[in-house]
């Protein structure tokens, strides 16, 4: 016939709850949830692209700031350049 499965976590036939547990199987501890909030897998992946955002925010944001004398710069430089070949 096969062996009895333990039963334990489930609503009796009245519908009455379990001590300490809910009907349906649901653990009033939320033993998964601790589970699933020790678990550090995939950690550094998400932990590596939040830095590569951050990083690549700051370096839009700076590049934005000094754009204009920047610019300027590269004009300067490249008239140098241009100056000294020709």
């Amino acid at each position: 016939m096969g062996e009895a499965l333990e039963t334990r976590r489930l609503s009796d036939a009245a519908g009455r709850r379990p001590p300490g547990r809910l009907a349906a199987g649901f653990d009033l501890k939320a033993s998964w949830l601790r589970a699933f909030w020790a678990d550090e897998r995939g950690a550094t992946m998400v932990e590596y692209a939040i830095l590569i955002g951050v990083l690549s925010f700051g370096i839009v944001a700076i590049f934005s700031a000094f754009e204009t004398k920047l610019f300027a710069e590269m004009n300067k430089a490249a008239a140098t350049i241009e100056a000294a070949i020709s």
